[in-house]
């Protein structure tokens, strides 16, 4: 799975959150400033050339929907994080995140709950 830029991901987050899409629709969801039609529609473009949505022709124009689910990308950017700065140990993230002060002692003891569940 290719990798999305900020401007892709941030697409592809209204596009998921949604069946179908019209251009139109994409940048009133946007937050301002907006970008530009033409501007979305490039970058729907390359999010069809990456295999992330599908363009169905509706009338005159084009409507857009995920062929990615946001689950799949996430799992594969998670995975992708883990590898690329802790050496693909979960355990770092979460010594990271704590040495950070980024989980609060309620947010480690639900953690180890669900560890605890897990095994």
């Amino acid at each position: 799975m290719k990798d999305l830029t900020k401007a892709e991901e941030q697409i592809m987050q209204i596009v998921w959150e949604h069946d179908k899409m019209f251009i139109k629709d994409i940048v009133d969801q946007m937050p301002e400033p907006k970008p530009a039609y033409n501007t979305v529609g490039t970058f729907l473009k390359i999010l069809e050339n990456k295999g992330f949505v599908n363009r169905e022709k509706v009338g005159n124009t084009f409507s857009y929907s995920a062929t990615v689910k946001k689950k799949a990308y996430t799992k594969n950017f998670m995975n992708g994080f883990l590898s690329n700065y802790f050496e693909g140990s979960a355990e770092k993230l979460f010594s990271f995140m704590m040495q950070e002060k980024k989980l609060s002692p309620e947010q480690v003891e639900d953690l180890m709950k669900k560890l605890k569940d897990h095994e």
